[in-house]
C-alpha cells in the first residue's frame, strides 16, 4: 500500500513541475528520485519483488500528467520509475 501511495503521489506531483521556480523543483525531483525508489525496496522486502515490480510498472505505462514540452517531466518520471523497480529487483 504505501508503495502504491508513494508512486500514486510522485505521479500526481510530476505533472506540476513545470509550474514551480527552479529551485524548488530541483528538489522535488531530487525527493522523487530517492523516495520512491526507497519504498519501492521497501515494498519488495515486504511483498516480494514480482509484486512490487508488477505495482511499478503499472504505473510507468499510465504516462505523465500534464507534460510539458517546455520541460522534461517524461524523462524524470521514467527515470523515477525505472530506478525504483532496479531497487525493488535489487532488494531480494
Amino acid at each position: 500500500m504505501r508503495l502504491r501511495a508513494e508512486l500514486d503521489a510522485a505521479w500526481k506531483g510530476i505533472g506540476a513541475l513545470a509550474q514551480m521556480d527552479d529551485g524548488r523543483r530541483d528538489r522535488v525531483v531530487a525527493e522523487l528520485r530517492t523516495a520512491v525508489p526507497d519504498v519501492a525496496s521497501l515494498a519488495a522486502r515486504e511483498v516480494g519483488t514480482e509484486a512490487a515490480v508488477a505495482e511499478i510498472s503499472r504505473f510507468a505505462g499510465v504516462g505523465v500528467p500534464g507534460s510539458d514540452p517546455a520541460f522534461p517531466t517524461a524523462v524524470i518520471w521514467d527515470d523515477v520509475v525505472r530506478t525504483a523497480a532496479e531497487a525493488a529487483r535489487a532488494t531480494c
